[in-house]
């Protein structure tokens, strides 16, 4: 491979930037203060001694080509900023110095994240160093040099389920747009996919125009290569801890067994009929959460959008998910995960749809709502209406059988193995049986952080990170508005447009990629189409409300500058090339027209001109009878008015024509 020319090199030991922090598998490096400086001074060296600054290309010497030493006191011919000395993007080629010189020696190219990074080190991310096979401390020698624009890559796919990925092209292309600075024939590339545990890896085996390109800000055309013939991905298959997805089906329930923390994944789609189902969980022995998502593969406790972790005395489960709830995650289907809580559950799951629900609902509340009577009288220890009547007598009885918990409104049997059981917890206002205790505090007592690492990471509960989780952590999956893939969201924007648009950082930035208008030709941000075309419906709009119609009463086309106040459709055919300056000749054609109209007619079986012959047939006489064309003599008597509306066009100086007031029709 031939390398490109090094404008600076220096050599520095290598230091391991982990995954999270290096923001994912990018290629950006962390040099130290030092080389920024290093970098400008070389950069200055070289634009003194060619006179002129050309290290970025974006401009030449500020000195122009008649400058002489008078013209310094009356124009400002001010040097560049330090920034204007140094190409963008910097990228850098990265070589081991044990392999330094060799015509064969292993090299990538990266891009620089910062200059902050201690003195005589480099920070290189964790999986750059392992492509290049080295280690902390190891020597590499970091060169600056340019190279060309991409316009093709193609990379092969070295992990066989690829192949069951959606978009997998779109998928590379967002990946390389927000964490490559440069492609090298021979590098592995590692993309992280949604709903994936480990990323997939991606060979660069051909890169146009050279075995090194600049991919920052280029139309890089990707292509895609399966190295293996094996089993696609299955995306229902959950991560760990769990057998094979199963597709849940309305009416049927599915047998689960799972243990403490392990997971049983199941999905779902919405038929076209159904607007919510319910889906439920039965436990038999044991415990387990419901959770589901539209977007997660494999939910869990934290990562849901759906959840049911109520305590171990409720035997069932249930989510209540409407189709209006999957369409802003633009998805139909629901993935939907059993998570043990005990040591060993054995469990029922099934679905329900809405027409169901609703007749049980209505069943229940017959059952449960009955009339208030006159002559009743309510409780005040059991919460029972009783008749007045006997309302003493049940007074007495009631308070000597119940008692009622003095924190809730809950009623047992005095002296009952479910009274001593009834348990208040200490930190909130949650109750039950002492054995919903544990789980309790479990979900909603144990601190617990998030792996965002941001300032706000840190929870008092699980179920209080599972709220992060799903709305403002920037690991969160979305599906993009703009790339439609799905990704994670971001840190919150804090660009007043991007919050008054309801943008995530994600979609911030996918959004300000521009495209070609199709009408203007004019570079639109993505994010402003929808506006950009609005603004061309409403110029066409204005145009449309101001437009000067045609003459002929048959077009509904703008009037072009022609004698016959025509638009240029309806002009072509009484358009000629001959010397015509009294419009003799044009009205004659005009005429020779309009008669030819009227006695023949124009044979289309849609016509409805009513100075055509076949318009009158199609039309006809409304009794049955057929119309018969016009005579030669009626027709040119029908003409006249027509010819003489036209008359002034032969006569000097002409007078304007209200082309509007003639009563013209052309066949078209």
């Amino acid at each position: 491979m031939t390398l490109a020319h090094s404008e600076f090199k220096q050599i520095l030991r290598c230091a391991k930037v982990p995954h999270r922090a290096a923001t994912g598998f990018t290629d950006k490096l962390y040099l130290p203060p030092s080389t920024l400086t290093a970098l400008l001074d070389s950069s200055k060296r070289n634009d003194q001694s060619n006179g002129a600054t050309t290290t970025n290309g974006r401009y030449q010497s500020r000195r122009p080509p008649h400058y002489s030493p008078i013209d310094s006191d009356e124009t400002d011919y001010s040097l560049p900023s330090q920034t204007d000395l140094l190409p963008s993007p910097l990228i850098f080629r990265l070589i081991p110095t044990a392999q330094a010189g060799l015509h064969n020696a292993r090299a990538i190219h990266c891009g620089v994240r910062e200059f902050s990074y201690e003195e005589g080190l480099v920070g290189i991310p964790e999986w750059l160093m392992s492509e290049m096979e080295l280690t902390e401390g190891d020597a590499v020698s970091i060169e600056l040099v340019r190279l060309e624009k991409g316009s093709h890559a193609q990379l092969q796919a070295l992990n066989p389920m690829a192949r069951g990925v959606g978009d997998l092209r779109s998928l590379l292309e967002a990946y390389m747009r927000t964490k490559l600075t440069a492609l090298t024939i021979g590098e592995t590339l590692l993309v992280p996919i949604s709903g994936v545990a480990e990323p997939m890896s991606f060979s660069v085996t051909a890169l146009e125009p050279s075995a090194a390109v600049d991919i920052v800000d280029t139309d890089l055309s990707v292509d895609i290569v399966h190295a293996h013939q094996g089993p696609a991905l299955d995306h229902s298959a959950t991560s760990h801890n769990s057998a094979s997805g199963n597709e849940l089906v309305p009416g049927a329930s599915i047998d689960v067994s799972v243990g403490k923390e392990q997971t049983k994944s199941f999905s779902f789609s919405f038929s076209a009929g159904a607007n919510s189902v319910d889906v439920i969980l039965s436990c038999v022995t044991g415990d387990a959460s419901l959770v589901a998502s539209c977007l997660v593969q494999n939910p869990s406790v934290v990562d849901n959008t759906w959840f049911d972790f109520s305590a171990p005395s409720h035997k069932q489960k249930r989510l209540r998910i409407s189709r209006d709830e999957l369409l802003p995650q633009g998805s139909n289907t629901v993935h939907i995960s059993v998570v043990g809580f005990t040591a060993l559950c054995q469990a029922s799951i099934s679905v329900e749809l809405d027409s169901t629900l609703e007749d049980k609902v209505e069943a229940e509340t017959e059952l449960s709502s009955s009339p208030s009577e006159d002559g009743m009288r309510l409780c005040a220890n059991c919460g029972s209406s009783v008749p007045t009547a006997r309302f003493d007598m049940h007074r007495i009885v009631c308070e000597r059988h119940n008692v009622k918990c003095t924190h809730c409104t809950s009623i047992f049997k005095r002296g009952s193995d479910e009274a001593e059981r009834h348990w208040h917890c200490e930190l909130c206002n949650a109750s039950g049986d002492t054995d919903d205790s544990a789980k309790h505090f479990y979900f909603f007592h144990t601190p617990a952080s998030c792996t965002c690492d941001t300032e706000l990471s840190a929870f008092a509960s699980i179920a209080e990170l599972a709220e992060h989780r799903r709305t403002r952590c920037p690991e969160r999956l979305i599906e993009c508005r703009y790339c439609h893939n799905v990704e994670p969201q971001g840190p919150a924007s804090e660009d007043a447009v991007d919050i008054m648009d309801g943008l995530n950082a994600h979609e911030a930035y996918c959004g300000s990629r521009t495209i070609e208008c199709i009408k203007c030709k004019a570079n639109v941000r993505i994010r402003q189409v929808r506006v950009h075309m609005q603004m061309h419906q409403m110029k066409e709009q204005v145009a449309r409300e101001n437009m000067v119609p045609c003459a002929n009463k048959e077009c509904n086309k703008e009037r072009a500058t022609n004698p016959l106040g025509l638009c240029v459709s309806c002009f072509g055919p009484f358009y000629t090339g001959q010397h015509d300056p009294d419009n003799h000749k044009l009205l004659k054609r005009l005429a020779r027209v309009l008669h030819t109209q009227l006695t023949r007619g124009c044979d289309s079986k849609s016509c409805r001109n009513s100075m055509c012959a076949t318009g009158l047939q199609n039309i006809g006489s409304g009794n049955g009878s057929p119309v018969l064309p016009p005579s030669q003599t009626e027709a040119a008597a029908r003409m006249v008015p027509i010819l003489k509306a036209y008359a002034p066009l032969t006569t000097f100086p002409r007078p304007s024509i209200d082309y509007a007031k003639i009563d013209l029709h052309l066949c078209k």
